[in-house]
């Protein structure tokens, strides 16, 4: 063992540019698949913290209302309560309901001086701290809800307001000006939670019917992300019955009258976050994304492997000698392939050492842990299995990669090698050109992959959505007593040349839009229940937003019909109806009904993953002379301003000082409605980013592995070289011949590089309503990158020897 090491050692010193190149394809490929591997398993682990993980279950429900199915995340805040009752595998059930406003402008939290907004705040049963497992900081978990006044609150929260002292017994207040006593500290949830909170108030201020008729009722809204503690025993597939039972027993008299249906089924809690497809859902994944990082992870480390096993076989004629020496010394084959094994092991572990560092160094020093939503960290003291995991990664590309090397170099006869008549075979040599193909072949599907996915994401960001998201800046306005004065704070802003409108509305674009049981007249004039998406909308909305109504008109505040009453539809309401004049025809909202008096061209009020659906709009009303006075300071609505674009921060500096005059409570909340709306496919666009990153990562480890391979084979034959020179060659002749294998080999790995990029990116597209066509030239672009990156590799190790004396080669032999 000690003389191996110290020929180990020695080929180390002696061939430096090899081991250099080994070791950093190698370290670069464990890096980047380590970090690529956390990322995969933080995904795949989601809210495993919490100890009874595999018996908590999230229940979602789907409304059919005449044929027309909606499926929700969140269900009735009766449906557990009743599920419990009847159904005793149900331990403990907890209900979440949003206390963020829809526009989801955040809750307004005060305390003393300070106001924050939070966006990521419920009312929740006081045992969710028996059911979901939390790391309390201060505060007793089993008292903290209970009298319905104390909140419990984040470690994240506690900090902003009050540093690191201990805030239990410190009040706080939203809007309402009820006051709250911190009663409980919990740690930030782990990033790989699917339902993240900052505050956590007592449900108590609901108060559930106990009469029967009610209950049932309210089975039919949602509102509560409902989930369910059951028994160790419980089978799952036992659920049908229970909700099949349920419906039957509470819900299918009121459905008959209505022409509806109801069901419902169980996600499993780890399961939550990779299974959408549902309305009202938090921000979740997408198994097609961890598909391709794992591809991704896995292709890399393909091609940092192929180029060891590249240049151990290259390289094979130096050791000849040595091969023949030890087999006539009584060396076996197994032996030394065990020590040119252990060669390559030796080798990744020096690259997992390497590669740990490079990939703590990008997490700390890089924005690349934001494109995976600080979901990644390497945790060696908290997490006892990550050494065993590296050792095993280190181990098996070591493995991966040396096993061809040690099974071809411990072949040889031992006669032939000491004579130096052993040569590279045609085998040799075909395996060596089959890995380039399949490194370049992989490097050019990720190219393509990813200006694919670029062109796809243009496409999105430069799509006409059917309104005007340009310069739309989008303020918050908190407080009925600040909605009521709205006409004075519309003067006030105007007078500022770059606000060109002003409009008032309840939700934007892009936002969740209530989904509601709507009375539809029909081509007959007969009222047909139907769900259907809805927004109220303010003032001047249409005008401002640039909407074109393409029949019939705007909504006038001239009219009194128009107050509160009538609707506004989109295009596709009127082919969904099948109506042949659309105009004059009924709709009841709960208690409001009124005409359809105008048809407005179709626009995405969702993102574009979505098609178009019906929409129906009206009137927005600012008569709070109803609303309870413990209620008016928690009324919200949206500002939209139309600005010109021009001195954009004086225009801003305006409007925040219009709107401290008018409510100097609150501090100045606005955003730009383009920004808000690129937010809706952040996903997608780290996805992208992430991917373009470690193509680049990827192309670069296979030029190392090539740039290796070229300067032994121009070594190899340099006698060649020097020969043509002699007679005439150029530099350039030179470099086109040694160049050439290479980009027919590209060019084949192009062809097969397009074929899987075309399959893996038509499947990532169907996430999508709207796509752009798969452009062909993307293709031809990733191949030119690849053969260009390829040549000029290649070319820069070709013409050193190129443009060398030819006269030492000649004189070698």
């Amino acid at each position: 063992m000690h003389n191996y090491l110290v020929v180990l050692l020695r080929t180390l010193r002696r061939e430096k540019l090899y081991a250099a190149i080994n070791i950093a394809g190698l370290a670069l490929g464990i890096g980047c698949a380590l970090i690529l591997g956390l990322f995969l398993r933080s995904q795949l682990t989601y809210d495993r913290h919490h100890l009874n993980h595999n018996r908590i279950y999230r229940v979602v429900n789907e409304f059919t209302i005449n044929g027309n199915a909606d499926r929700f995340a969140v269900t009735s805040r009766m449906l557990a309560p009743m599920l419990a009752a009847d159904n005793p595998q149900i331990k403990a059930y907890v209900r979440f309901q949003s206390n963020v406003p829809e526009n989801g402008g955040g809750v307004a939290i005060h305390h003393g001086n300070d106001t924050y907004y939070w966006k990521h705040s419920y009312l929740v049963d006081d045992n969710v701290f028996d059911v979901f497992t939390h790391h309390i900081i201060y505060g007793d978990p089993k008292t903290a809800l209970k009298d319905g006044t104390g909140v419990a609150v984040s470690e994240t929260f506690a900090r902003k307001y009050f540093g690191n002292t201990n805030p239990i017994g410190q009040v706080i207040t939203t809007d309402s000006g009820t006051p709250n006593r911190i009663t409980l500290v919990f740690a930030d949830l782990p990033a790989n939670t699917h339902l993240k909170y900052d505050l956590l108030f007592s449900d108590h201020v609901f108060i559930d019917s106990d009469n029967p008729t009610v209950r049932r009722q309210q089975l039919w809204g949602v509102g509560n992300y409902t989930y369910l503690l059951v028994s160790a025993g419980f089978d799952p597939s036992s659920w049908r019955r229970i909700s099949d039972e349920f419906y039957a027993r509470y819900m299918a008299a009121t459905a008959n009258t209505i022409h509806g249906r109801w069901r419902s089924w169980l996600q499993p809690l780890t399961a939550t976050h990779l299974q959408s497809e549902v309305e009202y859902d938090e921000p979740n994944g997408n198994p097609i994304y961890l598909y391709g990082c794992a591809a991704v992870a896995l292709f890399i480390l393909i091609v940092a492997c192929i180029n060891y096993t590249n240049l151990a076989t290259a390289r094979a004629l130096r050791r000849a000698r040595s091969v023949g020496i030890r087999k006539i010394l009584g060396a076996s084959r197994g032996v030394l392939a065990l020590q040119f094994l252990g060669e390559a092991v030796f080798f990744s572990m020096i690259a997992l050492l390497l590669g740990t560092l490079f990939a703590v160094a990008a997490l700390r020093l890089t924005s690349l842990n934001a494109l995976m939503d600080g979901e990644v960290s390497l945790a060696f003291t908290s997490d006892p299995t990550l050494i065993p995991a590296l050792l095993a990664l280190g181990l098996l590309v070591g493995l991966l990669s040396g096993a061809y090397p040690a099974l071809y170099l411990s072949s040889w006869a031992p006669v032939s090698a000491m004579v130096g008549r052993q040569t590279v075979s045609k085998g040799g040599l075909r395996l060596r050109e089959l890995l380039v193909l399949v490194q370049f072949t992989i490097s050019a599907a990720v190219i393509a992959c990813t200006l694919l996915m670029s062109a796809q994401m243009h496409y999105i960001t430069t799509k006409s959505l059917g309104f005007q998201k340009e310069n739309r800046l989008v303020v918050t306005l908190r407080g009925a007593s600040t909605i009521e004065k709205l006409s004075t704070l519309r003067t006030e802003l105007t007078k500022n040349a770059n606000v060109l409108g002003v409009a008032e509305a309840q939700l934007m674009m892009g936002e969740r839009t209530p989904v509601n049981v709507m009375q539809i007249d029909n081509n007959d004039g007969v009222l047909i229940s139907s769900t259907m998406s809805h927004m109220p909308i303010g003032e001047d909305f249409v005008k401002v937003m640039g909407l074109k109504v393409l029949k019939g008109r705007d909504f006038s505040r001239h009219l009194l019909t128009d107050i509160g009453t009538n609707f506004l539809v989109n295009e596709a309401m009127v082919r969904k109806m099948g109506w042949s004049e659309p105009l004059g025809k009924r709709i009841q909202l709960g208690p409001r009904i009124g005409k359809v008096i105008g048809v407005v061209q179709d626009f995405n009020f969702k993102s574009l993953h979505s098609l178009i659906e019906p929409f129906a709009m009206y009137p927005l009303s600012d008569d709070f002379s109803t609303v309870p006075e413990a209620f008016r300071p928690l009324q919200q609505r949206l500002l939209v301003l139309d600005i010109s674009g021009r001195d954009v921060g004086e225009t801003l500096d305006h409007v925040e000082h219009v709107m401290s005059q008018i409510d100097p409570r609150h501090p100045f909340e606005f955003e730009f409605l383009d920004q808000s709306l690129d937010n809706l496919y952040k996903t997608e666009h780290r996805l992208m980013s992430l991917i373009g990153i470690f193509a680049a990562v990827c192309i670069f480890i296979a030029c190392l592995g090539l740039f290796g391979l070229a300067a032994f084979t121009t070594e190899q034959r340099s006698r060649e070289i020097a020969t043509r020179k002699v007679l005439g060659a150029s530099a350039w002749q030179i470099i086109t011949l040694l160049s050439r294998p290479i980009l027919v080999l590209v060019l084949i790995a192009a062809v097969l590089a397009s074929i899987i990029a075309y399959f893996a990116i038509d499947e990532w597209l169907t996430g999508f309503a709207y796509r752009a066509a798969i452009n062909p030239v993307m293709f031809i672009v990733a191949a030119l990158i690849a053969a260009v990156v390829a040549f000029v590799t290649v070319a820069l190790q070709a013409y050193k020897t190129a443009s060398g004396d030819p006269v030492g080669p000649l004189r070698e032999q």
